[in-house]
């Protein structure tokens, strides 16, 4: 991998600052605290997917390439150290899937404008569907903007013992653009595997409710939604404590406060709605986790990444394109292989090494905790029928949990074309009218 297009203003004055003060304690929250207001920008190319994954849970902004822009050779994947039997059979297995990729995403003959749909495909396969069998080996390039605060958890990752050597490469490449007064006091060495285990064994019964039936599950969240938000807009706008207003209330609370919170949100004040806060359970491909930690909106708890190789009985999704198509049985064997040999050589050389054979298809369960005012702005985008066909089935299973809960708060966690025009312009879908009737 490489890092390039890195910029940061100021770290010299940095430098400078931190050589005059070294005499004096400068701690992690010191440098946090200082850091904070700084500007960085970064281009990682060649990364591979489980890499950029994890870069997308630290939370700032990323911009990665598409992966319909996936070019098919040796060039394109990056495997860790084997032996030479492993390494052998490691480059079989995902060359067989590049191949695969490229058979079931194969353009008829013809020319079309704009991006290809399915109707484009010779076996009706979406280049988005055929993804499912890349693994996350895949070479892919990230833009990268944080502020300085962030290279602390970014220090903290790219050390982290649990995944190994990994990062090696990283380590080197974004230390060559860093003061050496800088580098002194970030992170060299970090272990996140006893809290991973300790944080693990907590969420074990959230996870044992989520499976591949039960995809999209709520664990909890405030009792009275609306209760909950109406108060907080009666705290802006009301001379009276949120007690008083209770009590003036009395049984007509919940209509009062649901009255309150559709005059206060059709202002376009939608603050009230982060009041309102929620928490559920889903288990999706990692096409679609990458999707999810993409938006940075939430706050999420995923299982070990090492679980998907460990459990080696767990489904992986295939697109009903797939499904329909005859390549379903192929598609399916080369998981079985996938699951076989990562497996083996989490065993031989350690967990870190197995994670590039990790799938797209292959799923992981996570807790996601969101307010009303977030949920309505990821449903609205990922209910749209350009959305991924598999967030799409999941956003709407949860804006039906969460419609139960609130039909007020919820009423615009809807794609613009239901009640106005569509935002996508040339690339709108044109199936509006079957997105008003579903949601009528």
């Amino acid at each position: 991998m490489r890092i390039t297009n890195f910029e940061s203003p100021g770290l010299h004055d940095l430098a400078l600052w931190i050589e005059e003060n070294k005499d004096k304690t400068i701690n992690e929250d010191i440098m946090k605290e200082i850091l904070k207001t700084f500007n960085i920008t970064f281009i990682a190319e060649g990364i591979n997917r489980i890499q950029s994954t994890l870069l997308c849970e630290l939370k700032d902004s990323y911009v990665q390439q598409s992966q319909r822009y996936v070019t098919m050779d040796e060039s394109s994947y990056e495997i860790p150290l084997l032996n030479k039997t492993d390494n052998i059979k490691a480059k079989e297995l995902i060359e067989r899937a590049f191949r695969l990729y490229g058979k079931m995403s194969e353009l008829k003959e013809g020319e079309f404008k704009g991006r290809p749909k399915a109707e484009n495909y010779k076996h009706g396969i979406p280049i988005e569907d055929a993804r499912y069998i890349l693994p996350l080996a895949t070479k892919t390039n990230m833009s990268i903007a944080m502020t300085g605060d962030k290279l602390y958890d970014l220090f903290v990752l790219i050390n982290d013992k649990k995944y190994s050597d990994l990062f090696d490469d990283c380590k080197g490449e974004i230390s060559n653009y860093l003061p050496d007064v800088l580098l002194q006091q970030l992170p060299t060495y970090y272990d996140s595997r006893k809290k991973a285990e300790i944080a693990g064994q907590f969420y074990n019964k959230y996870m044992e409710k989520i499976d591949e039936e039960n995809n999209m599950v709520y664990i909890d969240g405030f009792k009275n939604l609306d209760l909950k938000a109406g108060l907080g807009a009666m705290t802006s706008t009301s001379a009276e404590a949120p007690s008083g207003t209770l009590i003036k209330w009395r049984d007509n609370a919940d209509e009062k406060a649901g009255g309150v919170v559709k005059r206060v949100l059709g202002y376009g004040h939608d603050s009230i709605a982060e009041q309102a806060r929620t928490t559920f359970g889903m288990m999706c491909s990692m096409v679609t986790y990458h999707q999810q930690i993409r938006h940075r909106l939430s706050e999420n708890h995923r299982e070990n990444i090492s679980n998907i190789i460990t459990d080696t009985k767990r489904d992986v999704v295939v697109p009903p394109s797939i499904k329909r198509s005859g390549f379903y049985e192929e598609f399916l064997n080369l998981t079985d292989e996938f699951k076989e040999l990562r497996l083996h050589i989490s065993d031989e050389y350690g967990g870190g090494e197995a994670l590039p054979l990790i799938l797209n298809c292959d799923q992981i369960k996570l807790i996601i905790s969101t307010n009303a005012r977030i949920d309505s702005k990821m449903l609205s985008d990922r209910i749209c029928f350009n959305a991924q066909w598999e967030i799409r089935d999941l956003a709407i299973k949860k804006l039906k949990i969460l419609r139960g809960l609130s039909g007020i708060l919820y009423e615009t966690a809807l794609p613009a074309c239901v009640k106005g025009e569509c935002r996508e312009g040339k690339l709108s879908c044109g199936r509006q009218n079957e997105m008003r009737k579903m949601f009528r």
